[in-house]
């Protein structure tokens, strides 16, 4: 048994990460007039969950290391090599700037569902006509948290939305 460094520092990045970003999240206003939801809500919610579940994994890192398999890193639960998952990280991190970058032209919304269905169809290699479903799906969903339930005015596009 070994315990997996490259591992080890991702979870500690991730809690450093999640912690400083709700730590900076009242400087936006956790809470706004009359008991509503700012605009930093969603950091702090978001930075505390991640460097809590980071926190939690961290400790079962070091905790029980996985078994040493001689440098040899089998498939995940869809056959993927460590190499094919490399090949799709490398991908979503130069696909979420240019969505950013995108936001102004299309939307929020609009961006989020493309983002969404590239990732489905090109990198996880999922049928057309379900990725479609789930990409409008997901956008609708952002849309409909952020927009109608929380009242946060989304980016919009050149489709008004």
């Amino acid at each position: 048994m070994s315990t997996d460094r490259a591992q080890v520092w991702t979870w500690i990045g991730l809690v450093v990460l999640g912690a400083g970003v709700a730590i900076s999240a009242p400087v936006y206003g956790v809470f706004g007039e009359q008991g509503r939801i700012g605009p930093g809500f969603v950091p702090l919610a978001a930075g505390g969950v991640l460097a809590l579940l980071s926190g939690v994994l961290l400790h079962r890192q070091l905790r029980d290391p996985a078994p040493d398999d001689g440098g040899e890193s089998g498939t995940d639960d869809f056959g993927r090599t460590a190499r094919q998952r490399s090949w799709i990280l490398r991908r979503v991190f130069v696909l979420l700037p240019v969505t950013v970058l995108a936001v102004p032209l299309l939307g929020m919304v609009v961006a989020f569902g493309a983002l969404v269905l590239v990732i489905s169809t090109w990198l996880e290699g999922r049928r057309p006509l379900p990725s479609v479903g789930f990409a409008v799906s997901a956008a609708g969903g952002m849309w409909l948290i952020f927009a109608v339930v929380l009242s946060v005015p989304l980016p919009t596009g050149i489709f008004g939305f």
